[in-house]
């Protein structure tokens, strides 16, 4: 099937879970796949900046990109990040991505060296050539390509036919992509945890790609408004929003933590922060969260049998 028709919707990025000895936690990280399939996101993507891929080794990259298409077993695409800081890392990568079996890559060019166009266009080109699937370009403040040059460089290049755009202002960016209405541009996603989610669809997005903390709300909210439902979506939006900005104030630690309080995660720990969340950072997180959990829709199995053992009470 075409990727065009698969890929919409909502991407959901996994974060990195860490044991108390600073290493990936495995079956934490299973578990968090198990809940991003059953919280109803379209596909997933990582390790990207959500996954503190930075602060990975070589050996974790692999580990990371090996369980989530392993987790993930054909249910929804996966597309592994093979970013690299030269182009023979980020070849390395786009091997190891075919040989376990991804249905596409996602490349930023290298925020280290800064490589000028045409060296971005070598690296992309031998990406796809070791990647032989779809090809998503990340497209940063960190490294920015303009929408000509990103349009320019899907018709050259084989496979590469994908964009996550994010170049301030991000929305504009993707409606000025979009507009040009490139045959050779398949699909454009936004992200920034869906903050601009409404005005992204409107300019063109074919989907978002987020931290998975809250995947399932701002899915429905996608589907509300490929439904047309915008009214409906605008309610849901408005039940999301605090959330959304508090990850935007807090980063991942605050993401960590909702996966915690919806019982995926074990902790919040941080690879770079000892102490990523003080006291009034918990309060803040408790109070939003309070307001969104009622209308949070996946819920872990003991969760959802004292519902339905509430229910039976009120209706007994």
């Amino acid at each position: 099937m075409d990727d065009r028709t698969l890929w919409r919707g909502v991407f959901a990025i996994p974060l990195t879970p860490w044991t108390d000895d600073d290493e990936i936690d495995e079956d934490v990280l299973r578990a968090e796949i198990e809940f991003i399939i059953a919280a109803g996101a379209r596909g997933v993507i990582g390790p990207i900046l959500v996954s503190e891929f930075q602060a990975l080794s070589e050996a974790e990259r692999r580990t990371f990109m090996r369980i989530l298409v392993e987790q993930t077993n054909h249910r929804l695409p996966v597309i592994v990040n093979v970013a690299g800081v030269n182009t023979a890392q980020a070849v390395g990568y786009a091997r190891y991505a075919r040989e376990i079996g991804a249905d596409g890559v996602i490349a930023m060019p290298p925020y280290a060296l800064r490589y000028d166009l045409a060296r971005t266009r070598d690296y992309l080109r031998q990406v796809a050539a070791a990647a032989q699937m779809p090809v998503m370009i990340q497209n940063a403040d960190i490294a920015p390509l303009s929408p000509d040059q990103v349009v320019a460089l899907c018709s050259e290049i084989a496979h590469v036919r994908w964009v996550k755009e994010e170049v301030s202002p991000r929305h504009r960016s993707i409606g000025a992509l979009a507009a040009m209405r490139s045959p050779y541009v398949h699909g454009i996603m936004g992200g920034g945890g869906g903050q601009y989610i409404i005005t992204e669809h409107a300019r063109g997005a074919c989907g978002t790609i987020i931290a998975p903390e809250i995947c399932d709300v701002v899915q429905r909210i996608w589907d509300l408004l490929d439904a047309g439902a915008l009214n409906e979506a605008a309610t849901w939006y408005e039940r999301a929003l605090p959330a959304i900005n508090l990850e935007f104030a807090m980063g991942m630690a605050f993401a960590k933590y909702v996966m915690v309080k919806r019982g995926v995660f074990k902790n919040y720990r941080m690879r770079a922060q000892a102490d990523p969340l003080d006291a009034d950072d918990i309060r803040e997180i408790e109070r939003v969260y309070a307001r969104l959990e009622p209308h949070l829709i996946w819920r872990r199995a003991a969760d959802a049998h004292r519902n339905a053992e509430s229910q039976g009470d009120r209706n007994g």
